[in-house]
């Protein structure tokens, strides 16, 4: 099963399978500073390259919050 990696919009392909989602997060955060604390959603979709296979899409999203106080 392939996984995509999704963040702002943009798609990017898996770095390397034996990586853990949250490895490739921080892995991705030093491109994407705010990725450090993004939400993590996961889902399925049929794969674009393979019939009748599925690939997981995970989409990093940035959480929202306030600053000072």
């Amino acid at each position: 099963m392939t996984r995509v990696f999704v963040y702002d919009g943009r798609e990017f392909p898996d770095p390397d399978s034996n990586l853990k989602v949250d490895e490739v997060r921080q892995n991705m955060a030093n491109f994407f500073p705010e990725l450090s604390n993004a939400e993590t959603k996961e889902s399925k979709r049929p794969s674009a390259t393979v019939a009748g296979e599925t690939e997981t899409v995970i989409e990093f999203k940035k959480r929202v919050g306030t600053k000072g106080g």
